[in-house]
């Protein structure tokens, strides 16, 4: 016997039921423009995550869609203040440090050795370290050790006497995730920016860990770190405040030492006083007169900032620096392209560690007349 029904419903390919007069052209076509908006809402999604982590910024697309690299080869000439004096070979295959003592000594981290120079870049000696060294610190002219050299290596902070002879091993407050990028020695305290764990690490002169600075916490306005590669950065200024990049966030913080959050400058924009990509500044230094020099990677400029962190000019480009830019290395992770460490010294010269030519590049002022 035949079963019928006076409306019967018709059958998809799949045999599922089908709405009455809907075909199944006209579901697949719905259904890719259904998931295409989909799509395009997930990439602009993505897009402002990009720029912004935290979802502060307006619902637009990331400037990365519409970004021309051709026109960030070269910084308008009359924003370059500085030009290039000199360079010094590290005579490393592998460079990952620099700082510049009260004396105006320059060392530099880099394949199981600290390297040390004088100003006008003779080299004076050679400080073996146990391990990679990953960054390092000197004590200032008020440090209650002058000229002590603090270097990090994996997890352990390593400390050397004036003569280049180890004198102590700090391990206290870091842990397996620890991945120390940068030291920064103020006069009663060593700070250690930790990668791994996305703090930074307080000591006390004797290496007792005393706290950590910008682990998130509401209650005192700290939103927490955002770190996407091994570039960390901090600093302590004149006024004893500690300042720390936060590169996914495009920004560099302000905190007391005892770790209250004061404020930020910085914003994420591939315009020349803006910070692009996915972690910029990658390193930062600041000047005696309190200007900050920042470091970025992707589009590779050193500039500087105000002590307000107001753009003032530009010490060097990508074109100055040797390092073109195309789109396709943007659109991959900026992880991978070179990072050039900066540091200054007393006369105000900015100092350029360059990984690809493994030199020391000097930079001073277009008003300069001395060496």
């Amino acid at each position: 016997m035949t079963n019928s029904t006076n409306n019967p419903t018709p059958k998809t390919c799949c045999g599922e039921n089908q709405p009455h007069g809907t075909s199944t052209w006209t579901l697949i076509v719905g259904g890719a423009i259904i998931a295409s908006v989909a799509l395009s809402l997930a990439v602009a999604a993505w897009a402002v995550l990009r720029v912004d982590p935290w979802g502060d910024a307006a619902p637009v697309l990331s400037e990365r869609f519409v970004f021309d690299a051709d026109d960030y080869q070269r910084a308008d000439p009359a924003l370059i203040a500085f030009q290039e004096r000199g360079t010094f070979p590290t005579e490393l295959n592998a460079v990952r440090g620099l700082a510049v003592g009260p004396d105006d000594r320059i060392y530099v981290a880099g394949e199981g050795v600290v390297r040390v120079f004088a100003a006008d870049g003779q080299r004076v000696t050679e400080i073996p370290v146990k391990g990679e060294p990953s960054c390092l610190g000197l004590g200032g002219e008020d440090h209650e050790h002058p000229s002590r050299l603090y270097v990090g290596v994996g997890k352990r902070i390593l400390l050397f006497d004036l003569e280049g002879v180890a004198i102590g091993t700090w391990t206290d407050g870091l842990n397996d995730k620890s991945l120390l990028t940068s030291l920064a020695v103020a006069e009663d305290a060593v700070f250690a920016a930790d990668a791994g764990n996305r703090v930074v690490l307080r000591f006390d002169l004797d290496g007792r860990f005393q706290g950590r600075i910008g682990e998130a916490n509401a209650a005192r306005g700290v939103r927490g770190f955002v770190i996407p590669s091994a570039h960390f950065d901090v600093a302590v200024t004149a006024d004893g405040l500690v300042r720390i990049a936060n590169p996914g966030a495009r920004r560099i913080e302000t905190f007391t030492p005892d770790g209250d959050f004061l404020g930020h400058w910085g914003r994420a924009s591939a315009d020349i006083d803006g910070f692009f990509g996915c972690c910029n500044p990658a390193d930062f230094a600041v000047l005696p007169d309190g200007r900050f020099v920042t470091a970025e990677k992707g589009i590779p400029r050193v500039k500087i900032y105000s002590a307000q962190g107001e753009f003032k000019c530009v010490v060097a480009d990508p074109q100055i620096l040797g390092q073109t830019i195309n789109a396709a290395q943007l659109d991959q992770d900026s992880g991978h392209t070179p990072t050039f460490d900066v540091a200054v010294d007393r006369s105000g010269r900015v100092l350029v560690l360059d990984p690809i030519r493994r030199q020391v590049r000097v930079f001073v002022s277009k008003g300069e007349t001395n060496s």
